[in-house]
């Protein structure tokens, strides 16, 4: 149903501009970005990368062609607009900062994506990569979540929940049916997304970017079950924590 929903048919910046302020998201990565990025690959909602192209170069990547159409007519202040996968492109964009938000990682669900986000990552030096996830812990069978705003309302109901086997970092697969109505928009349908722990991202963090400090963040959406990963390149001489936070000896 993913690629359904995104082909074109369904104008996704009306609702994300309804229930999600676009440009909250915007003034919530500039500051974590705190100053660091004198360039930007995003992937997340088009209308937030309009917002941070006011502040620094960004390159906005979409895998959905429909996407990125729009972004190119609606949004000119963007620099660059590419239709791909953004895990794959990483690895030939040269960018200091990285930000895939607005639960772009609800549709990775293998291990090879997670690999292939590393190694992409990896590819150039990066200052400070932001990734927000679907938190697992805060969402549970039968439960719903209901948007309001002066311009519809809208509905996620979750069906149920099916844990990963041999997958690395592991995830739940959430089923839910999922409706929006606005004035001049209705939109129902059933989908999968992954969830996942805070502590297992941290840990697989961690493990593959040990040049970088890893911290868990807030949820970069108002009222969202969804947590930030955070990696910031360490300085020479910083000084590592321990598991229980206390410093290390300093690297090197």
């Amino acid at each position: 149903m993913s690629s359904e929903i995104y082909s074109g048919a369904i104008d996704w910046d009306k609702v994300y501009r309804a229930f999600h302020h676009p440009s909250r998201i915007a003034e919530c990565i500039l500051a974590e970005l705190n100053g660091s990025a004198d360039s930007v690959v995003f992937s997340g909602f088009a209308e937030t990368a309009s917002f941070l192209a006011d502040k620094l170069p960004v390159t906005f990547v979409d895998y959905s062609p429909s996407v990125t159409a729009r972004a190119r007519e609606r949004y000119p202040k963007l620099g660059e607009v590419l239709t791909g996968d953004v895990t794959q492109l990483l690895a030939l964009l040269p960018a200091t900062s990285v930000a895939i938000a607005c639960r772009i990682s609800a549709y990775w669900n293998s291990t090879e994506q997670f690999r292939r986000l590393a190694n992409s990552v990896l590819a150039f030096t990066r200052e400070r990569i932001l990734i927000d996830f679907f938190d697992r812990d805060l969402v549970e069978s039968g439960h719903s979540i209901a948007f309001n705003s002066v311009d519809g309302t809208g509905e996620w109901r979750f069906r149920d929940f099916k844990e990963s086997v041999g997958v690395t970092p592991p995830f739940s697969t959430a089923s839910l049916t999922v409706s929006y109505s606005l004035s001049d928009l209705n939109v129902g349908y059933e989908d999968h997304r992954s969830f996942f722990r805070r502590g297992v991202l941290e840990q697989w963090g961690r493990s593959m970017f040990p040049e970088y400090d890893v911290e868990i963040g807030k949820s970069l959406l108002d009222s969202d079950p969804s947590f930030l990963l955070k990696l910031v390149r360490k300085r020479a001489g910083s000084q590592p924590h321990a598991a229980d936070g206390t410093p290390g000896p300093p690297d090197g």
